[in-house]
């Protein structure tokens, strides 16, 4: 377990500064089109597009990040009266299901993605394949399941009691 929650860091900590980055690209690629469009007159052709794919990346790594983390919002009033071993396997029995749902979702992804490449449909500016773009979905899917699964194996610290505020 030990070995399974370092690899989970590793995999937080790259997830965490990989959509950090993406968000930064998206920011500076949309500063670019506003000050190449308003400063120079001549606007940049693949800068909103790169902005949207580099989001879409961004929210579902991100997405992964904040459920590790705890960070989702939750609706906790009627579990947090169970007592504390009913809490518990309440939040175990929930993140298997949301590890079963991700799987799904990841596997539906796939195969949209795996669709989109058979098609060989780019992106009208970037001329990238949109199957890429669609792998995002199973990415973030397969990360929020790794995460899940992590929470049922494991105590992480958002199976403990959170703290009322005073």
């Amino acid at each position: 377990m030990r070995r399974f929650r370092a690899v989970a860091n590793a995999i937080e900590t790259a997830a965490s500064y990989l959509a950090g980055g993406l968000v930064l690209a998206a920011l500076f690629s949309i500063s670019a089109q506003i000050f190449f469009r308003y400063g120079l007159r001549n606007s940049l052709s693949w800068s909103e597009e790169f902005a949207r794919y580099a989001l879409i990346f961004a929210t579902m790594v991100g997405a992964a990040v904040a459920y590790r983390r705890g960070s989702h919002v939750a609706m906790t009033l009627l579990i947090e009266r169970l007592p504390e071993k009913t809490y518990v396997w309440v939040l175990r029995a929930t993140h298997l299901g949301v590890a079963v749902l991700c799987l799904f979702i990841a596997f539906q992804g796939w195969m949209l993605a795996m669709r989109n490449f058979a098609r060989n449909q780019t992106s009208p500016a970037l001329q990238i394949e949109i199957g890429w773009i669609y792998l995002a979905i199973p990415l973030g899917a397969v990360l929020i399941m790794f995460a899940a699964i992590e929470a049922c194996l494991g105590k992480p610290k958002h199976l403990s009691r959170p703290r009322s505020d005073p």
